[in-house]
């Protein structure tokens, strides 16, 4: 494993870190806030990290190889989340643990946050941008690395070409260049859509940056104040957007055709589940008086189940006071999630669909046992090895959703909060915690935050990840012995 170029490759996301770090300081000088000192700081020791970082990496190798690019994934999220922190620690409105805390739940989307509508503002653009920061190098990441790091595991781009892995880093460099200019342009898009929903230049940035990160959050945005239904839709629209395929995207927009695009079988089948549990949970919450009116109803309940289908988490309604059947659709909305090449946290739809119908294949091959299975997705082959390895991300994501439950019940949460916590981190969806009654994590032990924050990490990079590296670190210590 190459230091050279792990140091080389962390050296250029520190100074992007760092570069970011000068937009909320220029607002922080232009509103002579108090929180000018710190971001100017911030900024001073991120990039003075990230040259030292490049110097280090100089005449770096040109190919990368699987356990480098496991390595690059989890320590580029680590020093990431520690630049993340330094505005929050020494503009002294957090303490160390906190601010860390604050900063990996921004980097992995779950919109945990400890500040509140009067926090200060600049902090919470920071917030804003990291997040943004965060689903911008998963994106670049799930088009240059985590294809050969957890070997596929359903990760594909189209139906007619899987996501395959160059470790040449030029050819990395122009796939993650074209996976940024979708990013871009989404977030341009975005803005515009709230700012004509009447909200300011500013906000409206604010605001792009969460949805299309999908780094929502019971304090973000405070559309439950605002109670506005232009804002509702402008964020229902963002959201979805947010949840589709970011490089089927691309291609439509390269292409000029977005035939390609709508007739995606995941994305069609993304669409269909949230119009059925729309009127499914509209309609319980009409039946059941949560809501007088029907159109009150739909209103709350598209928002909310496109909120938790795409792991943002926003909320306009009170939704933990919900009937428990509309909580618990909300919660398995949340352990889907969107579609695979988008910045989503969960399953994701198109692995629930090879997940089913592999169970469909196995249940005609018990009545004709000689039968050769033929799954597809689409008019895409699943091969056999595909499945396999689809199954075994599941396998390990429930595995880990029971550890981390019992991990947060020696803190004394209940079992119910301590499930709506273990799927909104995995999940990168923060408000899941919220669904049954655990709202705030202030007052949680250090010990369990940096535990949860271990876990916000492993559940955005896709557990294989961080499993890989730690797998292959164990196996050079045993041929050292």
């Amino acid at each position: 494993m190459s230091i050279r170029l792990i140091s080389y490759l962390l050296g250029q996301t520190t100074i992007l870190t760092g570069i970011s770090m000068l937009i909320p300081l220029v607002y922080t000088v232009v509103k002579k806030t108090a929180e000018m000192p710190a971001f100017f700081a911030s900024a001073i020791i991120v990039m003075c990290a990230g040259e030292l970082f490049l110097h280090i990496g100089k005449e770096h190798p040109d190919r990368m190889n699987v356990m480098e690019g496991a390595a690059f994934m989890f320590g580029g999220s680590a020093v990431l989340a520690v630049c993340g922190m330094l505005p929050y620690l020494l503009s002294g409105n957090l303490s160390l643990v906190d601010s860390f805390f604050e900063s990996v739940s921004n980097l992995t989307t779950t919109g945990i946050t400890f500040f509140s509508q009067d926090s200060p503002y600049s902090l919470r653009f920071w917030g804003g941008i990291i997040s943004w920061l965060g689903g911008l190098c998963f994106v670049m990441i799930l088009v240059t690395i985590l294809p050969q790091v957890v070997g596929g595991f359903g990760l594909t781009i189209s139906r007619e070409q899987n996501l395959m892995f160059s470790p040449v880093l030029g050819r990395m460099r122009r796939m993650a260049g074209q996976a940024a200019m979708v990013y871009f342009a989404m977030t341009a898009f975005t803005t515009l859509l709230y700012y004509l929903a009447d909200l300011g230049p500013i906000d409206s940035l604010l605001a792009a940056m969460l949805t299309l990160s999908t780094n929502g959050g019971s304090q973000q945005m405070g559309f439950i104040v605002r109670n506005s239904v232009a804002l509702e839709l402008a964020a229902i629209i963002a959201m979805l957007i947010a949840s589709t395929n970011f490089l089927m995207l691309w291609q439509a927009v390269h292409h000029r055709s977005f035939k390609e695009f709508f007739s995606d079988v995941e994305l069609r089948v993304f669409l269909l589940m949230v119009a059925v549990f729309t009127l499914i949970v509209a309609w319980h919450l009409n039946w059941t008086g949560t809501y007088d009116s029907i159109s009150e109803s739909f209103r709350y309940s598209l928002f909310a189940v496109v909120s938790f289908a795409s792991t943002s988490g926003f909320i306009a309604a009170p939704v933990e006071d919900w009937p428990d059947f509309d909580r618990f659709v909300l919660l398995l909305l949340v352990f889907v999630g969107g579609c695979i090449g988008s910045s989503t946290g969960g399953l994701k739809v198109k692995r629930f669909l090879i997940l089913f119908k592999m169970a469909l294949s196995e249940a005609e091959r018990t009545l004709h046992p000689h039968m050769v299975a033929d799954i597809r997705v689409g008019e895409q082959h699943v091969s056999r090895l595909g499945v396999l390895r689809v199954l075994s991300y599941f396998f390990l994501f429930l595995a880990t959703f029971y550890v981390f439950i019992l991990f947060l019940t020696i803190a004394d949460i209940t079992m119910p909060e301590a499930a709506g916590m273990a799927v909104g981190m995995l999940s990168s969806v923060g408000t899941a915690s919220g669904l049954y009654g655990h709202e705030t994590l202030i007052d949680l032990p250090g010990w369990t935050k940096l535990g949860c924050c271990f876990f916000m990490l492993l559940g955005r990079l896709q557990i294989f990840g961080v499993l890989l590296l730690v797998s292959g670190t164990s196996r050079r210590q045993e041929n050292r012995w």
